[in-house]
């Protein structure tokens, strides 16, 4: 916490805290070259102990920060200025005077007359518009009443894109969304222009009815006139298309979304035909799952969700795939909880936020059964082809290097034991270097999909070098398979260890 009248980046002087929490805290400063102008002052501190790391961090906010300078939107609060200090970053921007959506809900008993839900969704509506048509299209994320400031004129400005997160000392995961307002595609680490409607959408639905879905398990929003009978219905249809658990059922943009909610304010809403969607989607129930230990409304305000990119796994009960860090599986409900772990992380610095993280959504009752052995029965053959191509590439690969020099007396060849040396002749490194190239990183998911985790490697031109150990020979093969399957890579420089789990000690 930085205490009132210091002055920070030799210009700002701060005022008062103004909010935030974790390790991200905004405050009210004065620009003291610039008269004392008034300004919110975010302060972001990371934990990174690699300094590699730091530097890839700082980097992304430099970007980031700078392209948040460049948009221009009533709606948007301004930045002026970023700068960091050692493993404290800073971006200075314009101070909005006014509260939050969440607590002007608070002030109001918990819900809004709908005509003032609409002039705040019309003024978001807006700002979505503007920041989807950008090139690339800029995509909000994390929509909710307490992002929403209303200032006493009643303008909407949408605050906190989400540049804290590049500060997050996690392998696997980052702070993009909140539980109840994030859409089912953006627990998985795939958004659209649409996952920013529904978060829209849920937030309206917030507003009108009182419930707060940060609250209850994810993607249980009920039909809005059950709880608002006296609601516009063609209000409540749209508001209930925005929160489609299929991205392709709700409406195609922000434009409609507007141009059907400004036909509802002036008593001419527009009939807008179904979306075509097959019917075992549209008629796919929502489900909702067990969660326990639901959080009091301030814990939840503003705790963030954590989504992982991590690796998928088998349910024990139905067999079905969902990432190692669910707590419950979104097919079976199963309570997964202590049977799946997700790779060491460190969640020390958000121990509040819950992890629940989703696929598509079955009934109940279709696993385990005959679906689930049948797509394991298409399975065999894309084992099979992959077995084939991997004795011709085996074949290739052992033809090539028969026909390369041999060792001379005193040279040993390669060592399999372990890492790689250093190209100037040091001591070898078994660290993995970052992988930033397509092909790269394709590979090190594949691998790790396939269970290689120990296996590591780097590209060095058109030559892969791999090190680490595997269980044994066939997983050599297997390794030696994807990386040209997927790397497109014949070149290998193998260094891999193999260890039999299966001999005795």
């Amino acid at each position: 916490m930085i205490a009132a009248n210091t002055i920070v980046g030799g210009r700002y002087r701060v005022t008062k805290p103004l909010g935030g929490g974790g390790m991200k805290l905004v405050y009210l400063a004065e620009d003291l070259r610039l008269a004392a102008r008034p300004c919110a002052l975010a302060e972001m501190v990371d934990s990174f102990t690699s300094p590699e790391t730091q530097k890839q961090a700082i980097a992304a906010f430099q970007r980031e920060a700078d392209m948040l300078a460049q948009l221009s939107n009533e709606h948007i609060p301004r930045v002026f200025d970023r700068f960091s200090d050692q493993n404290r970053h800073y971006l200075v921007m314009e101070y909005i005077d006014g509260i939050t959506l969440e607590q002007k809900l608070k002030d109001a008993g918990g819900k809004l007359p709908e005509s003032e839900v609409i002039d705040v969704a019309l003024q978001v509506l807006d700002t979505l518009e503007y920041l989807h048509n950008l090139q690339p299209p800029v995509i909000y994320r994390d929509l909710k009443p307490s992002n929403v400031m209303l200032t006493p004129s009643g303008q909407v400005k949408l605050i906190d894109f989400g540049i804290a997160r590049l500060f997050q000392p996690l392998s696997n995961a980052t702070m993009i969304g909140t539980q109840g307002y994030a859409p089912p595609e953006q627990y998985r680490g795939k958004v659209e222009s649409r996952s920013d409607l529904y978060a829209l959408g849920a937030t309206m639905h917030h507003a009108l009815s009182g419930r707060d879905p940060a609250l209850e398990p994810p993607f249980s929003s009920p039909p809005l006139r059950s709880l608002c009978p006296d609601a516009t219905p063609a209000l409540c249809e749209l508001v209930d298309q925005a929160l489609k658990y299929d991205v392709v059922l709700r409406m195609a943009d922000a434009a409609e979304f507007r141009q059907r909610l400004m036909a509802i304010k002036s008593g001419t809403p527009i009939a807008m035909p179904p979306r075509s969607s097959s019917p075992a989607a549209a008629a796919r129930p929502q489900l909702k799952l067990p969660l326990t230990g639901v959080k009091s409304k301030e814990q939840q305000a503003s705790a963030p969700t954590m989504l992982s990119n991590a690796i998928d796994t088998e349910c024990p009960r139905c067999g079905r795939g969902i990432p190692v860090d669910s707590n419950y599986c979104s097919f079976c409900a199963a309570d997964v909880t202590g049977r799946l772990r997700m790779p060491a992380v460190d969640r020390g610095a958000h121990p509040e936020a819950q992890t629940i993280v989703l696929d598509e959504v079955a009934s109940p009752g279709d696993f385990p059964g005959p679906i689930f052995h049948e797509r394991r029965r298409r399975r065999r053959p894309a084992r099979l082809m992959a077995l084939v191509i991997g004795g011709f590439f085996l074949m290739g690969y052992l033809i090539f290097h028969s026909s390369q020099p041999q060792p001379s007396d005193g040279d040993t060849g390669p060592d399999y034991g372990g890492a790689p040396a250093a190209p100037d002749g040091g001591a070898p490194d078994a660290s993995e270097p970052a992988h930033t190239e397509p092909r790269e990183v394709a590979l090190r998911q594949a691998l790790n999909a396939q269970g290689y985790a120990s296996v590591h490697f780097k590209m060095d031109g058109d030559t892969i070098i791999l090190w680490g150990t595997v269980p044994t020979e066939a997983d050599r093969l297997m390794v030696q398979t994807q990386i040209f399957l997927v790397a497109r890579i014949f070149s290998i420089e193998d260094h891999l260890q193999v260890q039999d789990t299966f001999a005795e000690p």
